[in-house]
């Protein structure tokens, strides 16, 4: 598989046989690996937070309902 580099962009190359643009930003790639890894780590934690809270709640509902008799 053979590339050209695009003049406009260094970043960018053409593969000769498809004619397709590909990156050859290696440091945008990791910069977008992290981004990808970070959003899904804060996805994760904000999730187990939420069912915490949920837990909690129903404690709560539970302690109030006790209380109540």
């Amino acid at each position: 598989m053979k590339r050209l580099l695009v003049k406009e962009n260094t970043k960018l190359e053409r593969d000769t046989n498809t004619k397709a643009i590909l990156s050859n930003d290696v440091v945008g790639y990791k910069a977008a690996l992290a981004r990808r890894t970070l959003r899904k780590n804060r996805e994760k934690e904000f999730n187990e937070l939420k069912d915490k809270v949920d837990n909690l709640t129903s404690l709560v509902e539970t302690l109030v309902k006790k209380l109540d008799k």
